[in-house]
């Protein structure tokens, strides 16, 4: 890592070695906070805004990118090979990760159809998750059953 960054003209830091090595083991979209209070855990000397700054650096390198599901939370996303949506439960708030290497064929020809060169996309799908969607069930038939 120091050898990238260094390549892009950055310096890794401890701090920022240990804000990417977080980053990274956290394994999933990340927001600020939640990346800001793993740091805490081993550091607590590291600042809000540095934890800021290195996670748009992360992106700035390529490396992560944002993801903005409309629930007004900034979340940072690693970049892969794998091509995969999202899929937002409105209630729980939880993001999952699928696959859609199947799609992306099919973009892709749609794309060549109009001649027109992608550069990138992103599949979101709003709904909710079985345990909530289980949950909401149980409460209307408590609700019908107290009638």
């Amino acid at each position: 890592m120091k050898e990238f960054l260094r390549t892009k003209g950055f310096k890794m830091t401890p701090q920022r070695e240990l804000i990417f090595r977080s980053f990274f083991e956290l394994g999933r979209h990340v927001s600020v906070d939640e990346l800001y209070d793993k740091v805490r855990l081993q550091d607590n000397t590291v600042g809000y805004s540095t934890v800021w700054r290195n996670l748009k650096l992360i992106c700035r390198v390529g490396l992560a990118e944002v993801v903005n599901i409309g629930d007004g939370i900034t979340r940072y996303d690693r970049v892969t090979n794998i091509p995969h949506g999202h899929l937002y439960c409105l209630k729980c708030k939880e993001l999952i990760e699928f696959n859609v290497e199947q799609i992306v064929g099919m973009l892709a020809h749609k794309t060549s159809d109009y001649n027109f060169t992608p550069e990138n996309f992103k599949i979101e799908i709003q709904g909710y998750c079985e345990n909530c969607r289980e949950s909401e069930v149980e409460v209307v038939e408590e609700t019908k059953s107290d009638a």
